[in-house]
């Protein structure tokens, strides 16, 4: 009789003990692959607005200079005058003046003129018209944003052409009040809009999608970015493969599967900041040689998280974008710094006329207190301005003004400058005529194609030749062959990094090498 009670009741924590992590394990799954979306569609319209509100913050300074210029925009001096206008800014290809709809003259020079503008999608609360697809007798489809007979022309991918961007996920740009998309790749509804409301952001699920929308404070601008009902459908799956499983191995013993829980569901920035606080970030540093002699002028610090066995905990690219993402960036950029400040004389002892060079995020550039820690660094003692180097990358050129005016102060130090990763971004040469920086750098994804038959195997010497123009020294970077280095030497390429010199190290290790040389 006793065994009869005791069945249904063991049955009972038995389907407890294994049905309760199940159906939690399916209850995360479902949740962690919302919350995943929802701070991927939120993120990736944050940035397309901001790219939106810049390009529109650089039309409207164009219109300014165009109204203001004191002959015919069509004559050939007010021509010039836009031309120059135009490389000014980075969104930017091309302005012009229009009349019934047509271009009459822009600088793109005579090959536009004459065209039409194909019509305005709708009229800002602004008063600016804007036209989503123009050809402006290039081929392409612009962006085209007028006012008082004045035209800005921007591509419209740049605005949605993120290098972190998924195929999965879909964003763009549209008029806040009224008219089509004016930007963007994959699904968009315009029914979206009336779901906003009268909010600035929303994060809702609509049929198929889920979506965020978030809208400029100064521009008759939103942002938007979804992502398809399938693939929230296809994570939540590839969690519960993951959770599922744990649930009904681990069963009773909930204390061991909760601290796998917890541990799978650590967040990233928490992981950053306890990294950060056991100092479990190194510097290696990569010689960088004179191509002409083999010796060694400098060497790059590259940021290395290390697992006890040597290899990497994350890629050091990812380390950035994830303390960008999370407001970290200033606290290792400081840690970086300060390895620096403790490793860097050792090497300048070895070699006084040489340099360290240093990479800036683009948030690093855009914070005026980068000036004070660079001062901080050259005041230590045994290291000295011109033993730096500061490497920055194309897209720190997203607020130009700023930056230059940052780069400005830094060279002001008596640090040198470089612009690393040339060609990779969308600033352009404009920047570059703009700029006042001392080095350039050729991406590696340039330097493999030398001497092969891709249709970019030409690129890095066009780099060479634009660089050496305009004054700037040249540093080829991922070289891996002799050929590499012997055809870049005869193309004029003073330094060159790779490893075909050395692989990153220690600066124990560096020191090592180079006393045994």
């Amino acid at each position: 009789m006793r065994s009869r009670k005791t069945t249904p009741i063991a049955v009972a924590i038995t389907l407890l003990a294994v049905g309760l992590p199940v159906l939690a394990a399916l209850w995360l799954a479902h949740r962690e692959s919302r919350s995943e979306a929802s701070a991927q569609t939120q993120f990736m319209a944050g940035e397309v607005l901001g790219r939106a509100e810049g390009m529109a913050d650089q039309a409207m300074a164009a219109y300014r200079r165009m109204r203001a210029l004191t002959t015919p925009p069509c004559s050939d001096t007010g021509r010039q005058q836009m031309i120059a206008i135009a490389l000014d800014y980075s969104y930017l290809k091309a302005v012009g003046h229009v009349a019934d709809d047509r271009v009459e003259c822009s600088s793109f020079a005579p090959g536009g003129d004459g065209s039409r503008l194909g019509g305005f999608a709708y009229t800002s609360m602004s008063g600016v018209r804007i036209a989503p697809r123009a050809d402006l007798g290039t081929g392409k489809r612009f962006l085209v944003l007028e006012k008082d007979d004045f035209v800005a022309a921007a591509l419209p991918e740049v605005l949605v052409d993120l290098p972190f961007n998924r195929i999965h996920i879909s964003s763009g740009v549209f008029g806040r009040s009224a008219g089509p998309r004016l930007a963007g790749n994959g699904t968009f509804d315009p029914a979206w809009r009336e779901r906003l409301g009268q909010a600035h952001q929303a994060t809702f699920v609509d049929g198929d999608n889920l979506v965020t929308i978030r809208v400029s404070s100064r521009y008759d601008l939103a942002g938007y970015s979804a992502i398809p009902a399938t693939y929230l459908h296809a994570r939540a799956v590839a969690f519960a493969l993951v959770l599922v499983p744990i649930g009904l191995l681990l069963g009773g013993a909930g204390a061991l599967a909760s601290l796998y829980l917890v541990r799978k569901r650590a967040s990233l920035p928490a992981v950053l900041r306890t990294a950060l606080r056991k100092m479990e970030f190194v510097l290696h540093y990569q010689p960088i040689v004179e191509l002409a002699s083999g010796r060694m002028v400098g060497a790059e610090a590259l940021l290395r998280w290390p697992r006890h066995d040597g290899s990497q905990v994350m890629r050091p690219d990812a380390v950035i974008r994830v303390a960008e993402d999370c407001g970290l960036i200033r606290r290792l950029t400081v840690y970086v710094l300060a390895q620096l400040a403790t490793e860097a004389p050792a090497f300048i002892r070895q070699h006084p006329d040489g340099y360290i060079s240093i990479n800036l995020s683009p948030s690093d550039l855009h914070d005026e207190d980068i000036l004070e820690q660079l001062r901080q660094l050259i005041e230590t003692p045994g290291i000295a301005a011109r033993n730096l180097v500061v490497e920055i990358t194309e897209h720190s050129f997203l607020d130009p003004t700023r930056a230059s005016r940052n780069i400005t102060a830094i060279r002001a130090l008596g640090i040198r400058v470089a612009i690393d990763d040339f060609g990779t971004g969308f600033s352009g040469l404009s920047h570059l005529a703009t700029l006042k920086t001392d080095y350039l750098k050729i991406d590696k994804v340039f330097v493999d194609t030398i001497g092969t038959d891709s249709a970019t195997s030409e690129v890095a010497l066009h780099i060479v030749r634009i660089a050496h123009s305009l004054g700037l020294t040249v540093i080829a970077e991922g070289i891996e062959s002799r050929l590499q280095a012997d055809l870049l030497r005869e193309q004029g390429v003073e330094y060159a990094q790779g490893w075909l010199f050395s692989h990153a190290q220690p600066m124990e290790a560096l020191l090592r090498g180079q006393a045994a040389a």
